[in-house]
């Protein structure tokens, strides 16, 4: 197979110095002291030619960080990178334009810096204005530009120097839908032309509809890389975590009820005990096949005399939005309320929950809501699956004509 981006071991590493100055102190004393920062660790990968790559990540994961290892800007602290084919890249707006010239003149200084000859670019001229399509503002200088039209610029030089391999990082997020339907379109083109295409965006959207292949980086590590669909659930799985995390902190700041402990107890009344979620053949375990029924037992003591118990339980996504919550007052809902041990066993049938993790919460009532108990709280499982069949949280079972 004929690769378009080669890495092997990748490692970047910035140095972080106290004072700005001690930067400039460390060329004459070496013992200046600084702290390493990874901006990248050890990332190996090939990207086959003919690929449109979504990179993924957080801000600061080090997706700019390795696109500029790409193009050259940067270099890498240790490793290896293997480019082949001729790199255009659009990682910044302004990127290789001076403010003080038109976009004429831009586009010729552009051209340049990636190494083509006037008489060349000479030809491209028109295509590029054409695509810019910013009107007469093409013979101003690019200091009186819109972020918009320093993107549309951009990109037009970019896309019509016929390059091998196209790196978009984030410009698309600027500019109106219709000049971002062009963009697309003619990285399409690109697509089916057999170019390689490396494409960053915070629209997860665009990057499902356009990449046949994604990579995701967290922390400057390569966490992942494969087939769009199956990275980009991972990926939504990990930021519903992730906003999960940022909910609890905010309301442990505001002073707000800890709610991560699995089982609440009110031992006074009725003590629960022993949660656990169960397969078919009574093996515990919290992990689940896409389709497969879930069951969970909890064992339970009544110490004072109760009547019209009723059980219930919430299934909520990684992070924690309720997806469902059973009736709780319904009256198929009853249990065994008389003083005593007992135990609960609960069938969750053939769920059609997506790969990834969710969280289950379960209470008893009294008929009258004067009692409420909880016997789980937030617990996490596991649904898993061998084959990709969407994106979401629910499967829904579908069909057309044609």
């Amino acid at each position: 197979m004929e690769y378009s981006v080669s890495i092997k071991n990748l490692t970047k590493i910035y140095k972080i110095y106290e004072k700005s100055w001690h930067r400039a102190k460390h060329i004459f004393f070496r013992n200046t002291k600084y702290k390493k920062f990874y901006a990248l660790k050890n990332i190996t990968i090939d990207i086959p030619k003919g690929e449109a790559v979504g990179v993924l990540g957080k801000n600061g994961a080090g997706k700019s960080t390795l696109l500029k290892i790409i193009t050259g800007v940067t270099t890498p602290t240790s490793g290896s990178i293997e480019v082949n084919g001729k790199i255009s890249a659009l990682l910044e707006l302004t990127s290789g334009f001076d403010s003080e010239l038109t976009g004429i003149e831009n586009i010729y200084l552009k051209a340049l810096t990636m190494g083509m000859q006037k008489k060349e670019m000479d030809s491209q001229l028109q295509d590029i204005i054409e695509f810019a399509d910013i009107g007469d503002h093409i013979h101003q200088p690019v200091r009186t530009y819109s972020s918009g039209m320093k993107a549309r610029l951009g990109f037009a030089i970019s896309v019509n120097v016929d390059p091998d391999i196209l790196i978009v990082d984030e410009a698309l997020s600027v500019g109106d839908d219709i000049f971002k339907l062009k963009c697309i379109e003619r990285m399409e083109q690109f697509k089916e032309q057999g170019k390689t295409i490396l494409f960053v965006s915070h629209s997860l959207f665009t990057v499902k509809s356009f990449c046949n292949k994604c990579m995701w980086i967290k922390d400057g590590e390569l966490v992942s890389y494969g087939d769009t669909g199956e990275i980009m659930l991972q990926y939504e799985n990990y930021l519903k975590e992730e906003r999960a995390k940022e909910k609890k902190q905010k309301r442990l700041e505001a002073k707000e009820s800890n709610t991560d402990i699995q089982i609440m107890e009110k031992k006074e009344i009725v003590e629960f005990k022993n949660f656990k979620f169960r397969h078919g053949n009574g093996e515990e375990n919290n992990k689940f096949l896409f389709g497969e029924d879930v069951f969970y037992t909890v064992e339970y003591e009544v110490k004072k005399p109760m009547k019209n118990l009723k059980w219930s339980f919430t299934l909520r996504d990684a992070e924690t939005t309720e997806i469902f919550g059973s009736d709780k007052r319904s009256d198929k809902h009853y249990i065994k309320s008389e003083v005593g041990k007992h135990s609960l066993r609960v069938t969750l049938k053939e769920l059609k929950l997506l790969p990834g993790k969710y969280l289950l919460s379960g209470e008893v009532r009294d008929d009258h809501g004067a009692l409420h108990i909880g016997y789980a709280n937030r617990v996490p499982f596991v649904v898993e699956g061998k084959d990709f069949v969407g994106t979401g949280i629910n499967y829904i079972d579908h069909e057309y004509e044609n």
